[in-house]
């Protein structure tokens, strides 16, 4: 089954509040999206977010960094994100991991993250939150060089 079908698959669940069935879709879907990512990356090829399969695998990527997060696994985040930088054909969607990268780096908790730095309101292509505060920018300075050292590793 797509990654498509899976979310929609997932949203009804979420509505229902079937917490066992939401996290295995949810398994289902980041299988899915490991598989996409994977092929693309044996052929060299890069995740294009106005294919729907394609973006429904970066937001199952972005949704699994924020969960890493969440629960403490911050290297693994860190990591789910470098990579989604490289693997997105996107510029505004490689500067929104790179962005919630920095947070991390800051040492910042999610909810920190969230509540301070992501405009919320703005949401890109129905899924991403591509659009900060302008105060990300002192972040930005700060931890430019960390993220680029951690980057290129």
């Amino acid at each position: 089954m797509s990654i498509v079908k899976k979310y929609e698959e997932l949203e009804k669940l979420i509505n229902k509040n079937e917490e066992d069935k939401i996290n295995e879709v949810f398994r289902d879907i980041l299988e899915n999206a490991f598989d996409l990512i994977n092929k693309k990356i044996e052929n060299k090829k890069t995740l294009d977010v106005n294919n729907a399969e394609e973006a429904a695998a970066i937001r199952a990527m972005f949704e699994y960094m924020l969960e890493l997060w969440d629960e403490k696994a911050i290297d693994e985040a860190k990591s789910v994100g470098y990579d989604m930088v490289y693997l997105t054909d996107d510029e505004k969607l490689k500067e929104m991991f790179s962005m919630f990268v920095i947070g991390m780096l800051a040492g910042l908790s999610l909810d920190e993250f969230f509540e301070t730095y992501v405009l919320t309101h703005k949401i890109y292509k129905n899924m991403f939150f591509t659009e900060f505060d302008d105060k990300i920018d002192d972040l930005v300075v700060k931890y430019k060089e960390k993220f680029k050292e951690e980057f290129s590793a």
